[in-house]
């Protein structure tokens, strides 16, 4: 799993510090696991940056406000955000 320093670490980049060729398509990502913490490693393994992707050649930086929510439930949010938005 990835340490919580690194995360803030990705939060705090720039896109521009990001080549956008090289982020990972979400719609190419297939999220696999039994459990939501399967889910989020299998997610973060493959993504590498959870702040940056592309949705096809648009490049997309996703974050959050300043609650204390830890990053595990945002994204727990939002994937059941996007899971009822693909229904």
């Amino acid at each position: 799993m990835i340490k919580l320093n690194t995360l803030e670490k990705m939060s705090e980049s720039s896109i521009n510090e990001t080549a956008s060729g090289n982020l990972k398509d979400i719609m190419q990502i297939e999220i696999k696991g039994a459990t939501i913490s399967q889910k989020l490693e299998n997610y973060l393994s493959q993504v590498e940056n959870p702040y940056y992707f592309r949705v096809g050649k648009t490049p997309v930086r996703i974050s959050f406000n300043n609650t204390e929510k830890p990053l595990e439930e945002k994204l727990k949010a939002y994937f059941l955000g996007l899971k009822s938005w693909q229904s």
